[in-house]
């Protein structure tokens, strides 16, 4: 009972508190008006003022509905650890004064504007959209001001009509987690998928399929359950390329020390009442965790970018949805109105939050909306944004004005149905909580492909009997014997063809073994340096078929999964942390990226997707062999196309498929390419409108595909990351890896198509003393016997230039030496 009141009593204090600092900005906001204005405002605010709070007294009924009389389960001896921390937490003011929670560890109470530099700077961090450089944004200002002026005029004077009409809000609960299956308090813990979870996703993606809605931007939290569900949802609608954007203002509510504790454990424990009340009260705080406590969000290092004011210990579903109300004002709310649909996969409690303040859902009525898991929840506006009323015979819910795409509860009876079945017919209902690569049916000529290796592989090293005259005379013939007529498997990447005339030499390897530094590598954890790791995707069926692939977008093969999970598995044995992950907007570079993150247990990275880390574009060539090649254009100049450096494949034709103009779905997210005046002309008098096209690449050299991929690195991961110490990952294809590493490395472009990369192995890069290291994987073989580097890897692995850190890491490590032998020759005089 004492517990309980200082609970109320303290969250009383601290209403009346964020009270007084609302006051006080709006008192610093009247400094700057005219003493008339300040006048009236301060007349107006008036009676809120003089109606003063006052605490209640210790001899004052508690005004909760929460028990008075004592739980009898509460002091009972069987009571568990967990519950023992439970009320421990609870007893406020019982423990050290260190320990009294403040007004500013709960929320932090922002002016408009501080809210919006805020979500300005977030977004801002690490931007999954390539934006224009400074001075153009600068130079192209005026016109958007200009463009924006107009727009109001013709919607002063000609109304809504010819206003762009904004764009659509999806609403989407992440998939069940494994405490949720538990029935575990979750909050701001990280817990995984479970098969269902993603059933469900799945399912909702499907739905939106459907229904013909195609997102143009994500929103989600930083939570592993949501990501993931992002991952799934992203598959199932084959647009992994889609700009996501996590945000920790998404994660659920921070339920304090109820963090981890079983429901009924907890309602057994302090009663129903209690734990319903801090469920479902709109204000009511749970006890809040301690900074010790293991589920303290301040301990974990997705957060590190918050302040210690940001970070809770404990939230009232209010606390949670004004948490998420600057991204609805300022983020999600902005992307709408520019006629984009923005999907947002998150909790239940902040999507609550965001309901309440696009219907103006007062406290009351608000718990009684909730989300339900596996259907989306859409929401449309008008030019005002203003939320649409759901049309007649569309499924809502009360106090809402969006709508369900199904009816709630079909999926779930789905699911139990086919968990029935699963006990009927074990693995029935199995599926990982990973999601697995997107699945691509085959065009004719892959198909064919396939089949024909499929028949070389079968027959090999078989005895064959055929009938070549159908006479009854049959022939019988060895393939093991004869002369074989499969062609050895290349890899898209292998166009360039190596020079025997490149001088070998002998290669010294940097080689870091688990548990050791290698040179220039320090461990995790030990030193701020920078450090790059290049992976190139796992192998695809182009890859398997030998096609060269360019631009296309096959999914990962199977065994380039494992190429990508082996990746990341290297890199957590060698205790490596990563702050941010750049990747191409191919599907076989970003699902590469996924499953190394999966592996390090980092899905909350930020992740920037942009086209200029995209593969070579081999024009006409692409999606054809070597082979054919050859058959349509001749040895000859087979020859010069895989030798040259400058030489460019012939181009594709405006109107072909594999022209990336053509794929409006990601054009649009190009800003940083200058604008092609004769595209521009021909699809606008097509469209009849104007139609701006930027003009992409319709084929490349080696050195044209070297000149996007090396700015990128110079001018956007080196100022945004390299030069605040960050720890980053580049997932990318051969030819753009390469381009980076000719200029990391000087390596000479006579030499440049003489380098191969193999798929899904991590390459070191020390900033600081510019070399390559090779990570130890386990296996104790030489990594130049398993892996062929070309007659190029001699510019590769060169030995790490020695710097006065070297000299220092040394000199610290002698001394320590030195003192080890000193202490271990006393030990045994001693």
């Amino acid at each position: 009972r004492e517990a309980l009141y200082n609970e109320y009593y303290r969250n009383a204090i601290i209403t009346e508190k964020r009270s007084r600092s609302r006051t006080a900005h709006r008192d610093v906001a009247m400094k700057s008006l005219r003493p008339a204005a300040a006048t009236l405002l301060l007349l107006s605010s008036l009676p809120s003022r003089v109606a003063s709070f006052s605490p209640p007294t210790r001899n004052d009924a508690l005004p909760l509905p929460l028990p008075l009389a004592p739980n009898p389960a509460a002091s009972s001896a069987s009571a568990s650890s967990s519950s023992s921390r439970l009320r421990a937490s609870s007893l406020v003011g019982s423990g050290d004064s260190n320990e009294e929670i403040t007004i500013e560890q709960y929320s932090a109470c922002l002016s408009p504007q501080e809210e919006k530099r805020s979500i300005k700077r977030e977004s801002a961090q690490y931007s999954p959209i390539d934006s224009l450089p400074k001075w153009q944004r600068a130079a192209l200002k005026p016109f958007k001001l200009a463009k924006r002026a107009a727009n109001k005029v013709g919607k002063v004077v000609g109304g809504a009509k010819g206003t762009k009409q904004p764009g659509s809000l999806i609403l989407l609960r992440c998939g069940e987690s494994e405490w949720t299956k538990t029935g575990r308090f979750t909050g701001w813990a990280d817990p995984d998928l479970v098969g269902e979870g993603v059933l469900e996703i799945e399912h909702a993606g499907r739905l939106l399929l459907s229904e013909g809605y195609e997102p143009d931007i994500i929103y989600t939290s930083r939570l592993k359950r949501a990501v993931k569900s992002t991952w799934t949802i992203l598959n199932a609608l084959s647009a992994p390329y889609l700009p996501v954007y996590k945000s920790w203002r998404l994660n659920e509510r921070c339920y304090g020390a109820l963090t981890g504790l079983k429901k009924m454990d907890a309602a057994t424990t302090l009663g129903t009442e209690v734990v319903q009340a801090w469920r479902n009260s709109l204000k009511a705080r749970p006890p809040p965790m301690k900074k010790g406590d293991q589920y303290y969000p301040g301990n974990d290092r997705r957060y590190e970018d918050l302040t210690e004011e940001q970070i809770p210990l404990t939230e009232s579903l209010m606390d949670c949805m004004q948490r998420a109300r600057p991204l609805w004002e300022y983020g999600i709310r902005k992307e709408i109105k520019k006629g984009n649909t923005v999907l947002v996969v998150a909790h239940t409690n902040t999507l609550r939050g965001l309901m309440q303040v696009i219907d103006d859902i007062g406290e009351e009525d608000i718990q009684e909306v909730s989300m339900t898991g596996g259907i989306p929840f859409v929401y449309k506006f008008d030019s005002d944004m203003k939320p649409l009323p759901p049309p007649e015979g569309k499924i809502s819910q009360a106090h809402t004005s969006g709508i369900f795409l199904e009816k709630p509860g079909l999926l779930k009876e789905a699911l139990k149905q086919q968990a029935e079945w699963d006990n009927v017919v074990p693995g029935f209902a199995n599926h990982p909580a990973t999601p697995s690569p997107q699945v691509r049916r085959e065009n004719t000529l892959e198909e064919a492909l396939l089949k024909l290796k499929a028949e070389k592989e079968a027959s090999k090293d078989t005895a064959m009997v055929v009938d070549p005259n159908n006479d009854g005379k049959l022939i019988i013939t060895n393939m093991a014997n004869g002369a074989s007529t499969e062609s050895p498997t290349i890899d898209e990447d292998e166009f360039e063809e190596f020079d025997a005339r490149t001088p070998e030499a002998e290669i010294t390897l940097n080689i870091q073994k688990p548990g050791e530094a290698a040179p220039g590598i320090v461990r995790m954890g030990d030193s701020n340096d920078p450090v790059v790791v290049f992976v190139r995707h796992g192998r695809t069926p182009h890859n398997n078929m030998g096609l060269f692939t360019g631009w296309e977008d096959p999914p990962l093969a199977p065994d380039g999964v494992e190429d990508a999970k082996n990746a990341g598995r290297v890199l957590k044995m060698h205790g490596f942390e990563f702050d941010v992950v750049y990747t191409s907007w191919l599907t076989r570079a970003i699902e590469t990226a996924w499953y190394c993150m999966d592996e390090l247990d980092e899905q909350w990275l930020p992740m920037v997707k942009s086209w200029r880390l995209n593969e070579r574009m081999y024009g006409a060539l692409t999606g054809k062999s070597k082979q054919m090649i050859a058959n349509e254009y001749g040895e000859a100049q087979l020859k010069k196309w895989r030798r040259g450096f400058k030489i460019q494949p012939p181009p594709v034709s405006s109107y072909s498929l594999s022209y990336p103009g053509n794929d409006y779905k990601r054009t649009k997210y190009v800003k940083d390419l200058r604008i092609s005046l004769m595209e521009t002309i021909n699809r606008s008098f097509e469209a009849r409108e104007l139609r701006i096209h930027r003009k992409f690449p319709k084929t490349e050299s080696l050195w044209d595909c070297m000149q996007r991929s090396i700015p990128f690195y110079t001018q956007r991961i080196v100022p945004e990351a390299v030069d605040q110490g960050k720890r980053v990952l580049i997932t990318s294809h051969e030819n753009a890896i390469r381009g980076i590493l000719m200029h990391l490395c000087e390596i000479p472009e006579e030499a440049m198509n003489q380098l191969h990369l193999p798929n899904g192995l991590p390459l070191v890069y020390n900033v600081k003393r510019k070399c390559i290291t090779l990570l130890d994987d386990g296996s104790g073989k030489d990594p130049m016997e398993v892996h062929d580097f070309g007659p190029a890897a001699q510019y590769l692995f060169r030995p790490c230039e020695l710097d006065d850190d070297f000299f220092d890491n040394m000199e610290q490590q002698a001394l320590a030496n030195q003192e080890g032998s000193k202490l271990k020759e006393t030990a045994v005089a001693t």
